[in-house]
């Protein structure tokens, strides 16, 4: 039988003795033994809480809800029913009397009046403008109110406002188009004059969010032949000793371009009649993406991560085709859709394909949470922070929505 000696403890140690064989056990090892026990069973906390969160997590990405409720509802007779948009989470309604706001609890925040023939609207952040086609003067407003007003000398064609107050505007004269930019108080920071001749007809504008950066699409003809040409100005100190102000431009033969916009003050894209275009870009944008598309593209709708175009479908079981194209100009998501629909809604990575009376929601590149009808009538939708809850309005009430 072994026998165990135990010794005294000498410098914090401990001498034993088995079977002839000696072993040490300080004071440290014991601490460090100790230490790492704990080390690793925070570890495996941290795993097991980890597994925890990605699966409700998963959970919440697939999950599948199968009716829509309404558990929240506010009379509102402050809206116009001829137009509404959603303005930084708050409601704008607008129309050829004026304009008013509302939040999604329905609280009148401000209304304006005006007579307008034909109004049209810029709305980039929590700043919007709104003007009549072919009038001298443009409103400038913000959640919070009015901001003013900027007259101009001539007929309104086409305008575009920044997030922190500056418009450019296209101005109709006579044999002769202007290119305006203002500031928020009515002042003109800069202008230039286009020809047909020189540059061609312009066809949209659009200004970057910090109002540095204006694009604008010009359509002409060359040796009878019609082309177009996207344009870039600077109006920051890069810009100022270049010609009008101009950084960068692109031709495309063959197609008119009706529509661009600036997703940051980086990115900004331009469509045509047949290809979609991406420009990167602070000082001097470039073309860094081109998508060639051999149907024709029925409508267009974005935010400040992604663009949808939408075409009709080739598939004879579905009415409509939709691409949806990211800021680093991949195609990301496809789908076929057989209802009309009065908008598409993208927020984070949520899709909404709306009409008064349907709603689809699904996650990109992902599963489908929910198509079926809608409690009321709805003229406009704006997405929640997270799947499965969102607003409605119609002319009488703001609804809060949830899939169920």
């Amino acid at each position: 039988m072994a026998r165990i000696f135990t010794f005294p403890k000498k410098n914090n140690e401990e001498y034993v003795e088995n079977g002839g064989e000696a072993a040490s056990w300080t004071y440290k090892d014991r601490i460090r033994s100790h230490k790492l026990v704990i080390f690793y069973r925070a570890l495996l906390v941290i795993a097991l809480t980890a597994a925890i969160v990605f699966a409700l997590i998963m959970q919440a990405k697939n999950r599948v809800y199968t009716s829509a409720e309404v558990v929240a509802s506010a009379d509102n007779h402050s809206i116009r029913t001829e137009n509404m948009v959603d303005f930084a989470g708050t409601i704008l309604s607008y129309g050829m009397d004026g304009a008013a706001c509302v939040d999604v609890t329905g609280k009148a925040l401000w209304n304006i009046t005006y007579q307008m023939q034909e109004p049209m609207i810029s709305v980039q952040g929590d700043m919007a403008a709104i003007g009549d086609y072919g009038s001298r003067t443009i409103y400038l407003l913000r959640t919070t109110g009015s901001v003013g007003e900027i007259s101009t000398t001539m007929p309104l064609y086409k305008f575009s406002v920044s997030q922190s107050g500056e418009i450019a505007v296209i101005l109709n004269d006579t044999d002769t188009t202007w290119i305006y930019l203002y500031d928020s108080l009515g002042n003109i920071l800069a202008y230039f004059k286009t020809t047909m001749r020189q540059s061609g007809f312009p066809v949209d504008v659009a200004i970057s969010p910090n109002g540095k950066i204006v694009g604008v699409s010009y359509v002409y003809v060359d040796s009878g032949d019609m082309r177009s040409r996207v344009s870039y100005y600077n109006f920051g100190d890069v810009g100022r000793n270049e010609t009008d102000n101009y950084v960068s431009g692109y031709d495309y033969a063959g197609t008119v371009i009706p529509t661009m916009h600036f997703m940051d003050n980086e990115i900004s894209f331009a469509v045509a009649d047949d290809r979609l275009m991406f420009y990167r870009g602070s000082e001097k944008p470039v073309s860094y993406a081109e998508h060639l598309v051999s149907e024709e593209i029925q409508k267009v709708f974005y935010n400040d991560k992604y663009v949808a175009l939408v075409f009709y479908s080739d598939q004879a079981e579905y009415r409509y085709h939709i691409e949806i194209f990211n800021k680093s100009g991949n195609l990301v998501d496809e789908r076929e859709y057989n209802s009309e629909f009065k908008e598409i809604v993208m927020e984070n990575d949520l899709v909404y394909i709306y009409s008064e009376s349907r709603v689809l929601e699904y996650r990109i590149n992902g599963n489908t949470a929910y198509d079926g009808i809608l409690p009321k009538s709805t003229y406009l939708l704006i997405p929640g922070k997270n799947s499965g809850k969102f607003t409605t309005v119609n002319s009488e009430t703001v609804d809060t929505v949830q899939l169920r």
